[in-house]
């Protein structure tokens, strides 16, 4: 039976496999990316097609349904505390905000690239999955 969340959830082993490749500052290691020059710092952030496929398929399934910002106001949580939240006990509502935020995260800070490289963003999806 396919999950309401496949499109998210498909990228688990490849999250767990290359995660740390999926958006990054640097050269790129594919021809299978988005190359963006930021002539300012002189460094090339470079999105993988997986990263763009699931940055896009989380804010389709969610970003009309959830406020994220309030959720996460209404349960106190702290943006600029976000990784130190414990994912495993939270709820549905919690999950989909803080994936929200980091999606939208990815046009103004590096948290996505953050969450990427130490695990925070594959915890969010797993706990997703184990949700849905």
């Amino acid at each position: 039976m396919k999950s309401k969340y496949s499109e998210i959830v498909k990228h688990i082993p490849s999250l767990e496999d290359h995660g740390h490749l999926y958006m990054y500052y640097g050269i790129p290691y594919s021809e299978e990316c988005y190359i963006y020059d930021d002539e300012k710092e002189g460094n090339n952030l470079i999105v993988s097609y997986e990263c763009d496929d699931l940055c896009m398929a989380i804010a389709d399934k969610f970003q009309y349904d959830y406020k994220w910002l309030d959720i996460l106001h209404n349960n106190q949580i702290r943006l600029e505390k976000v990784f130190d939240i414990d994912v495993e006990t939270q709820d549905f509502g919690i999950i989909v905000s803080l994936l929200l935020y980091l999606v939208g995260s990815v046009t103004y800070e590096d948290k996505f690239i953050d969450a990427l490289n130490n695990g925070y963003l594959i915890r969010l999806v797993k706990r997703l999955e184990y949700l849905s």
